[in-house]
């Protein structure tokens, strides 16, 4: 039996006390200071049946307080699980997404740059350009001459040097220059000669030049040194070093040469007046110069 039902038991029968109390009261020929005693224990009676029904009530009230949380809690439970269960339902659990961060770049090694030890070669430096020295200053080459036939080709001008016309000339006629042919139909062939065997400067050959046709040599007038601008002519060879037919050469670089008058303070055979490309042109002796018309290609021919 729970405790409010023994409450209500208890109520129960205090009632039936009280009303079997009235009863008595009530029946005829009591006195009255009996009825006085009577109407006090009812009095007393009422006032423990009121405490006894109020704390019955109170304790019925808790009971019932206590179901009906007991009972909301349990619905509010119920209420969640389903709230639960039907989220759940509703919103799947979403897959996690695999994940895109890009790794983080590496640093690409920096090079070792010591650089190694070189090694050591034994390289030939370049051959040093020569400088332009003065003709006049420079020790001359010592260049050996061999008794050949030659045609003497103008660096400058590209002619060569000639006598008029074609066949032979005479004795005081020009020497000038002229389109080259070293063919043996004109008359710019020359026979070299060697007079003076390392009789030069610097031990160099001198040498004198004769026509082909004529047999003639390069000279200037009269005997001895002759200053610079006196033309050349032809006139009898004499291969000696008291006249001015002889010539010595010195390099005047790319291959070419000076041709240098052994008696005329070795001055250099060259083209006469400004135009040093004009056809028939006299060639004279002068001072000796790079890179103009005092240089001259030795062509040998056959």
């Amino acid at each position: 039996m729970s405790e409010s039902d023994r409450d209500e038991t208890e109520r129960r029968r205090r009632a039936r006390f009280i009303d079997a109390l009235t009863a008595h009261t009530r029946q005829p020929g009591e006195h009255s200071r009996l009825g006085t005693r009577v109407a006090g224990a009812t009095a007393v009676l009422a006032l423990a049946a009121g405490a006894t029904l109020g704390l019955g009530a109170w304790r019925s009230y808790q009971s019932d307080e206590h179901d009906k949380k007991q009972e909301l809690a349990a619905r509010q439970a119920a209420a969640y699980s389903n709230i639960t269960a039907s989220a759940s339902a509703a919103s799947p659990t979403p897959t996690p997404k695999a994940t895109t961060t890009r790794p983080k770049p590496e640093k690409k090694p920096v090079p070792h740059t010591t650089s190694p030890k070189p090694r050591i070669t034994h390289t030939a430096a370049p051959p040093k350009k020569k400088k332009a020295a003065d003709p006049d200053s420079q020790k001359p080459k010592d260049l050996t001459a061999h008794n050949r036939k030659v045609v003497l080709w103008n660096a400058l001008s590209g002619q060569c040097a000639d006598i008029p016309y074609y066949g032979p000339g005479k004795l005081g006629l020009a020497i000038e220059q002229f389109t080259c042919d070293t063919t043996d139909a004109d008359n710019q062939r020359w026979n070299m000669t060697v007079q003076v065997r390392g009789g030069g400067p610097g031990g160099s050959d001198l040498v004198q030049f004769a026509n082909t046709k004529d047999g003639l040599c390069i000279d200037l007038p009269e005997r001895g040194p002759q200053p610079g601008g006196t033309d050349l002519s032809e006139a009898n060879c004499t291969g000696t070093e008291a006249d001015n037919q002889l010539w010595w050469f010195a390099s005047a670089g790319d291959g070419t040469v000076w041709i240098r008058n052994y008696a005329s303070n070795h001055q250099c055979l060259r083209v006469e007046g400004s135009d040093k490309k004009a056809a028939a042109a006299r060639l004279d002796i002068g001072t000796c110069a790079a890179k103009d018309d005092t240089r001259w290609l030795v062509v040998t021919v056959k």
